[in-house]
């Protein structure tokens, strides 16, 4: 009767530890600053607020280029988290955001974003991307182009991969890039609810299971 408790116990534990946890992304929701409509996204890129002009930096995220008109807002669109969203017109540079998680062996990763079409005279493309960061250089693991929804409503898209897909991504931060891919000047797109989830690989799931499991047996002796 023991033994048979032991294994369902074992399979409770590993039901518990084979579950995605949640990767830090700063500022996922694009609540700050939370003070002001911005174009842009960092001061190296020359970012400000649009009433006063002020300069301004949105935290976490960052751009390769002077935008024509993309940043943070708030009220139009809407929002599904909290109170701001981000935007981005179609030419304009794509946006990045380096987690501190290190890529291991064996995990497999699943982001999902909350986007909508804002407005597009054609097809409104927006491409969702994870990558690995070596040195300062933006190496590409996975991306996705999806096709925005015509009716203007949210909706999530999602993009996962396995880290040994990417053999030299291992050892190495995971980071995002979101860049509206379509015709240049042609749409604007809205994106808030930045999801990055990561599974352990399966030998790390047994152990921690195992370990968790002898500990109460040998509580209980």
């Amino acid at each position: 009767m023991k033994k048979i408790g032991f294994v369902f116990t074992l399979i409770a534990f590993l039901a518990f530890v084979n579950q995605a946890a949640v990767i830090t992304v700063n500022n996922f929701s694009f609540e700050q600053p939370g003070d002001g409509k911005i174009k842009g996204w960092d001061l190296a890129d020359g970012a400000y607020y649009v009433t006063g002009g002020a300069a301004a930096e949105v935290p976490g995220w960052e751009s390769d280029g002077t935008v024509a008109d993309s940043g943070v807002e708030s009220d139009w669109p809407g929002h599904t988290e909290g109170l701001w969203t981000g935007f981005m017109m179609s030419g304009d540079p794509s946006i990045y955001n380096l987690t501190e998680h290190v890529i291991a062996a064996g995990e497999e990763f699943t982001l999902q974003v909350d986007a909508r079409d804002n407005w597009t005279d054609g097809s409104a493309d927006f491409k969702i991307s994870l990558y690995y960061d070596v040195a300062g250089v933006r190496n590409p693991l996975a991306s996705t182009v999806v096709t925005l929804d015509a009716a203007d409503t949210w909706a999530t898209y999602s993009l996962t991969i396995a880290a040994d897909t990417v053999a030299g991504s291992i050892g190495h931060p995971i980071g995002i890039e979101l860049d509206n891919v379509s015709a240049t000047g042609s749409s604007w797109e809205g994106f808030d609810n930045v999801r990055l989830d990561v599974v352990p690989e399966p030998m790390t799931l047994s152990l921690l299971a195992l370990g968790a499991v002898a500990l109460r047996r040998a509580r209980k002796v």
